[in-house]
């Protein structure tokens, strides 16, 4: 058997480790040029233009403590509106539809309903008669079928028909129709440590029983219209039930007070799509000290999704595009600056 010398063992030796920490070394390098070079698309959905530059540009000063911008972590609130800003609101808002349905439901324990108006419309679907309906009568449509013996076993009620229900135009299920990219928002925005809320003029407890999951933002954090409530006391029992009697309209000037009264501080972050979120906006860039940012999602595309203009029932954007304009808002345009509307597309 051939022998090896020490200086030949130690010669390989070495070699072999010389030729490891090249390798490692150049490897490292490489990693370390990827990371430069490769950059991350935080918003994906969103199309290279203004709104995305604004979005990104605000989040990343205000999170940088070298910025004379900086923001801190327990002042970064966003507040967004829910229909129309973060799902479809149209032809009406999602909720209504699930009014109607629960209208239906429950008309077979109240047979005078057949001939009682606003029920008698919904029960026969009287589209056109429905239309012409006044906010009293929708609101009492909304409270009937939100009225509860239990309120904490409503989450249900609102579940179970989100789970087979399909949207009358789109023909996909309610949760489908969520924004692609304000759910990339939304994500963007919490790895910046914002805490988001909802403040919205949909029922708060409709939202609250499936919006935690959808956009991962905690019951808590959901604020929105509501009826009356009553505190039952049986023995040591407690259970709270509500009622049919409009209690707050979370909505135009009602998002103010909900800000200041559930929240406590400014948000520097706002999204809507109406007139209906014009105030908060205003509220929000009225004497704030914190940079802020105010975001309107303008619906242009009636190819994928729906084009507003000033004929739409619910969700007009007049009075807030033209403060938007003036202030110098962000204003996104659906059709040019989303490449994908939502989730499935």
């Amino acid at each position: 058997m051939k022998s090896f010398s020490k200086n030949a063992i130690l010669l390989f030796i070495l070699l072999t480790t010389s030729h490891l920490y090249w390798s490692c070394k150049e490897q490292a390098k490489n990693q370390q040029t990827t990371g430069v070079t490769e950059k991350i698309d935080v918003l994906p959905s969103f199309n290279e233009g203004t709104s995305k530059t604004d979005i990104i540009t605000f989040v990343e000063t205000i999170s940088d403590s070298t910025s004379n911008s900086f923001v801190k972590p327990e002042d970064r609130i966003a507040c967004f509106d829910n229909d129309g800003t973060l799902w479809v609101e149209q032809p009406l808002p999602s909720q209504i539809f699930f009014v109607f349905e629960r209208i239906k439901s429950l008309a077979k324990d109240h047979p005078e309903w057949a001939n009682e108006m606003p029920f008698k419309a919904v029960i026969e679907d009287d589209l056109e008669t429905i239309k012409t309906l006044h906010t009293g009568d929708i609101l009492k449509l909304v409270g009937t079928a939100q009225a509860s013996e239990n309120v904490d076993q409503f989450d249900s009620v609102v579940t179970d028909w989100l789970a087979t229900a399909k949207h009358p135009v789109m023909k996909k299920p309610y949760l489908e129709l969520v924004y692609q990219p304000m759910l990339e928002l939304l994500d963007y925005l919490r790895a910046h440590q914002f805490k988001i809320y909802i403040v919205s003029g949909g029922s708060q407890e409709f939202m609250r029983a499936w919006a935690p999951e959808v956009y991962g933002i905690p019951k808590e954090q959901i604020i929105g219209s509501t009826f009356k409530r009553e505190v039952i006391i049986q023995g040591d029992s407690i259970t709270i039930t509500q009622n049919t009697e409009f209690d707050f309209n979370d909505d135009h000037e009602g998002k103010v007070l909900a800000i200041s009264k559930f929240i406590g501080k400014k948000p520097i972050l706002i999204g809507g799509n109406s007139d209906g979120d014009l105030e908060m906006m205003q509220y929000c860039d009225t004497n704030n000290p914190l940079p802020h940012l105010l975001i309107y999602v303008n619906h242009t595309d009636s190819d994928r999704e729906f084009l507003y203009d000033e004929h739409t029932a619910m969700g007009t954007l007049k009075k807030g595009m033209d403060v938007a304009l003036r202030r110098g808002w962000t204003i996104i345009d659906m059709k040019t600056e989303w490449n994908k509307v939502y989730p499935n597309e």
